[in-house]
């Protein structure tokens, strides 16, 4: 089994690129993520994938409130009264700078996982 070094998705098969983000796999090598915390909004949750992104550091970030896939959507939008909440994860090689990170560009604005 093979995942995607960059997006963390279980590939099936043997692809030399992701069947979702193009990237090139590695099948013996698998890395390990780590959720750093859950941010409320999709604002700050694309701020925080994409200051990640431009700094090389891999990050996935994945609505915890989506509907039929629409990221961010929530279950019942008439009645909900919080922003939507995303995952973030990094891989375990970049935990540290990616919390460094998050904390200078979001601030209080993200929950850190305990």
């Amino acid at each position: 089994m093979a995942y995607c070094p960059e997006c963390n998705i279980e590939l099936k098969g043997d692809p030399q690129r992701c069947y979702v983000c193009g990237h090139p796999v590695m099948s013996d090598e698998r890395t390990d993520w780590v959720v750093l915390g859950m941010v409320d909004g999709k604002p700050f949750a694309d701020l925080a994938r994409e200051t990640l992104k431009s700094l090389n550091i891999p990050a996935v970030v994945i609505s915890k409130s989506g509907f039929f896939g629409n990221v961010g959507l929530p279950l019942n939008p008439i009645y909900e009264s919080k922003p939507s909440s995303f995952e973030i994860s990094v891989p375990a090689t970049y935990q540290d700078e990616a919390m460094e990170v998050l904390e200078a560009t979001l601030g209080e604005r993200w929950q850190r996982k305990e």
